[in-house]
Formats: C-alpha cells, structure tokens, sequence
C-alpha cells in the first residue's frame, strides 16, 4: 500500500480532474450512471487538491473513495423510479394508416368486390369492406382498422 502512495505522492490536481473527465467520458458512451459518480467524485478531489495542496496521497484516495460511494448510494436512493425508462409514443412502429381508426372517409369510386379507395382529408387511400359490400362513390365509411397501407372500412349510417 506505501507503494500506491508513494505512486501517488506526485499527483497533481488536473491527474484527477483527467481521471474525473475519463469517467465522465465513459459514462456517455454506457448509459448506467455508475461512471458519473467516481467521475465527479474524481473532479472534486481534483478541486480540493488545487485549493488544498498539502493534501496527502492517502486523504486523496480516501476522499475519493468515500464521495464515489456517497453520491452513488444517495442518487440509487433519491433518484426518481422513472429516471432512466422512458415511455415510448403511442403511435411508434404503428402503421401511418391506424391513427386514422374511427373516422369518417369518403368513397372516391365505386367499391368493386369490397376493394376501392376513399378520401381521408387530402389523401387516397386503397381500402377494402369488412363485409364485401361495394360503397358508391361519395358514401360515407368508417374506418375499423388497416392491414399495412390499405384501410379496413364498414358503412355505417350517418
């Protein structure tokens, strides 16, 4: 152990604000939040020797150790339960055409063996009946669902 700090014993402060700015650099590339602890533990002692120079080599290690474990211990404890998940949107890796599920379309053309298009604000779609019915141009459906780019509609009553 003497030989760590006699190792230690020519320390400067930007040897562990280097060490802080390493940790730090691996915690960007790891997403876990255990690098950034030591990592600003590490600047702190940096900051601490540069204001205290008399700083022994064993107080550098001990302090180091102690504000690693500390700010690691109080963030697992105090951070919030939803700090690293996230909620994906609703809408992610749905079909454009689902979020079009309930509303009203026109018929563009005569339905021909429940195939046509319809008209959803200013775009065509391709779709087919539920039940094989062929709307007449300008009725009114529904749409119930879509299988990939092509629009599952039903006529319903106004």
């Amino acid at each position: 152990m003497d030989a760590l700090f006699a190792l230690l014993g020519d320390v400067q402060p930007w040897h562990w604000l280097a060490l802080g700015a390493i940790l730090v650099g691996i915690e960007i590339i790891s997403p876990t939040f255990y690098f950034l602890w030591p990592g600003l533990a590490a600047g702190v002692v940096g900051a601490t020797l540069y204001l205290f120079p008399t700083l022994g080599p064993q107080n550098q290690v001990i302090l180091f150790a102690v504000l690693s474990v500390v700010a690691t211990v109080v963030w697992k404890r105090f951070a919030p339960a939803d700090w690293t998940t996230t909620k994906p949107h609703p809408t992610l890796n749905r079909p454009r055409a689902a979020q079009y599920v309930g509303r009203r379309a026109r018929a563009a053309d005569g339905f021909s063996g429940g195939r046509g298009a319809v008209l959803i604000d200013d775009t065509r779609w391709s779709a087919t009946t539920d039940d094989g019915s062929d709307p007449a141009a300008g009725e009114m459906v529904t749409v119930t669902g879509s299988d990939g780019s092509v629009l599952k509609i039903a006529r319903k009553p106004d």
